[in-house]
């Protein structure tokens, strides 16, 4: 294991914060993956402002941020200190907009937003070359809404297991037909480093999701009734499935007494055949296919 603490570090911004004292923004946003990365371009912008910026995350990212947000502060503890709580704040609310303008309006930073950008350091890819110009597959999303059903992980991974698959993501006892199985032992650094290297990712709306987009990988996700405009940003490379029920997509105004319809009706033909689209696609499209 090699120390990527001291890394380079790859992504600067520079001149961002102003060289007199301003009053700093202390964010807090522990909760989501996703929801950090969705919210780098709104920091971005406020350092662009001359904002000083103060971030308490989940200790387990925070080494990471450190190195991809360089001249931001990351912390895994608040001292006592005025912040603004984005999980409270976020909590009940349901998507009615991409979540990078919904966390830039409750910081009073006006949108548009670039898409999220992540670059990391060629030294994370490298323990990972013989993963290089494989395929990524995420088959869980951590909520019952964004999984897909076992059965038809399994029968993708057997679809394409000759594509040198290789499986990301949460730790699960289910076993998937792949050449590597990486679910529930890797770091945040070290996954960043195997999706760098792949030739595109399959996963659900997942932090995975927002950490392909950001590296721009072509990525193929599967969605459940989020509408995926919400969560992927118009340039990001993304093809999303989303199935044509009529109660889809509700963003969390759910209808099915949790039996999450939409998502386990996607179909593996379905997904086998958007594999193409999704490895040229230029920007977000979403695709509606028919349920059962």
């Amino acid at each position: 294991m090699y120390d990527f603490y001291n890394t380079a570090r790859p992504y600067g911004h520079q001149g961002a914060v102003a060289a007199v004292a301003v009053e700093p923004v202390r964010v807090k946003r522990r909760h989501g993956l996703g929801n950090v990365v969705c919210l780098l371009p709104v920091l971005d912008k406020l350092a662009a402002q001359g904002r000083q910026i103060e971030v308490i995350t989940n200790e387990k990212w925070v080494g990471v941020f450190r190195i991809l947000r360089p001249d931001y502060l990351w912390f895994a503890e608040a001292e006592n200190q005025e912040l603004i709580d984005l999980d409270e704040m976020t909590e009940i609310r349901r998507p009615t907009e991409h979540r990078s303008e919904e966390l830039g309006r409750l910081l009073g930073v006006d949108g548009p937003f670039a898409a999220p950008k992540i670059i990391i350091p060629q030294s994370w890819e490298t323990p990972f070359e013989r993963y290089r110009n494989g395929i990524i597959f995420a088959p869980e999303g951590g909520h019952p809404s964004r999984n897909w059903p076992t059965d038809k992980a399994v029968r993708l991974g057997e679809r394409l297991k000759g594509s040198k698959l290789t499986l990301a993501g949460l730790e699960q006892q289910e076993k998937i037909p792949c050449v590597f199985d990486t679910r529930g032992k890797l770091e945040l650094h070290e996954l960043l480093g195997m999706l760098a290297v792949a030739k595109m990712v399959i996963t659900m709306d997942s932090g995975i999701l927002h950490l392909a987009a950001a590296l721009g990988k072509p990525t193929l996700a599967i969605f459940g009734g989020i509408d995926p405009a919400f969560r992927i940003h118009p340039r990001q490379p993304v093809v999303a499935l989303q199935t044509d029920l009529p109660c889809c997509p509700c963003n969390k105004n759910e209808t099915c007494a949790g039996q999450f319809t939409c998502i386990k009706q996607i179909k593996v033909p379905q997904v086998i055949s958007t594999l193409e689209m999704a490895q040229t696609a230029a920007g977000r499209i979403i695709r509606r296919v028919c349920a059962d």
